[in-house]
């Protein structure tokens, strides 16, 4: 009975440091983006992104300069919530699927699934789809179609017996290189180019609300999934054991990380390895419970996002980075850390 008592004290007490790393992740998001607004070429302040912001609550009658007022929640807010909607959204997503594959290589960018619905959304606009409006939904239906054409393929090879971690993602690579050279092969003389060069330049509160919905879709429904998650985490022969349906879990996850990614990329075009570190820290803080690991990898995701699009858009004066580049600069070193520490997680 004792060693029962200390036990479940000695749970209860990681779990509240892990419900204060999450609060403590939640003020960091929030400080950033109060931070980050001012930054740019005009000469702003936090009080004034906090007036602008006050200033929009219907019951608060406060006046703020129009030409401020615009540049803020017109120019940079929208921009700044897309990076903590998408950065959030691709974490869960690569989450999901490190997860469901029990890979820790394992993410919508280097299983190719990203750069395939990067392609279904540049065949729809190839073909006629409109940038704005309802057009943009047929984009990401578009390439939804595409992404799960990839994962079904990914997920079929990884099923059949002898696949090996290294043989799936090494398909993948392969996949991303494809989809990527044939969305390059559309983008020639036209302007698909910034699917291929992520970006957040062209955000805007549609933008946002879009893969907001999405988003409120997709986590409550991966989240749920958790104990499962964490069942699967031990092993096949465990989840079985404790009533899990693997196949049910696996194809759920995968799904909801792939509609997930979608939405984002006809946005956003391809941002790739925010979907792969984030989940690798969150579960270095967390441990294995995905109840906790979900929260965690999307704020990781979403400050990850925030601070690279910040640094892309003002490392050099009169130009813009792509985001995607600054990831990538830093997702190849980070894969290349996992692929030579195999043994940790072989």
């Amino acid at each position: 009975m004792q060693n029962n008592l200390e036990a479940d004290e000695t749970y209860t007490k990681r779990n509240k440091r892990k419900v204060m790393l999450l609060l403590i992740l939640i003020v960091l998001v929030v400080a950033a983006a109060l931070l980050i607004t001012p930054l740019g070429s005009g000469s702003l302040g936090v009080e004034e992104v906090v007036k602008v912001i006050l200033s929009k609550i219907p019951f608060l009658d406060i006046e703020t300069d129009i030409f401020n007022s615009a540049i803020i929640w017109d120019i940079r807010l929208p921009r700044i919530a897309m990076a903590v909607v998408s950065g959030i959204g691709l974490a869960l997503s690569g989450t999901a699927m490190q997860g469901a594959l029990r890979n820790p290589l394992a993410s919508p960018f280097t299983l190719g699934i990203s750069s395939a619905a990067c392609f279904g959304g540049a065949v729809a606009m190839f073909f006629g789809a409109a940038i704005a409006g309802s057009g943009k939904f047929a984009i990401i239906v578009t390439g939804f179609l595409f992404g799960l054409g990839a994962l079904f393929l990914i997920y079929a090879i990884s099923q059949r017996r002898g696949a090996s971690p290294e043989t799936v993602i090494l398909c993948g690579i392969a996949l991303m290189y494809m989809f990527m050279a044939m969305t390059s092969a559309l983008s020639m003389g036209g302007m698909l180019g910034f699917l291929l060069w992520g970006t957040l330049m062209e955000s805007c509160w549609v933008h946002v609300q879009v893969v907001f919905v999405v988003l409120l879709i997709v986590a409550p429904l991966l989240l749920i999934r958790s104990w499962d998650m964490n069942a699967l985490a031990l092993g096949g022969d465990v989840a079985q054991g404790v009533g899990v349906n693997i196949r049910k879990v696996r194809l759920t996850s995968v799904i909801l990380a792939t509609l997930m990614v979608s939405s984002i990329v006809a946005f956003t075009g391809l941002i790739g390895f925010v979907c792969l570190i984030a989940p690798y820290i969150a579960q270095r803080l967390m441990g294995n419970d995905y109840r906790f690991i979900y929260p965690c990898a999307g704020l990781i995701g979403a400050l990850l996002l925030l601070g690279t699009d910040t640094i892309a858009g003002n490392m050099v004066e009169s130009m813009e980075i792509p985001v995607a580049l600054l990831t990538t600069m830093i997702g190849v070193p980070f894969l290349l850390y996992l692929a030579l520490s195999r043994k940790e997680w072989a």
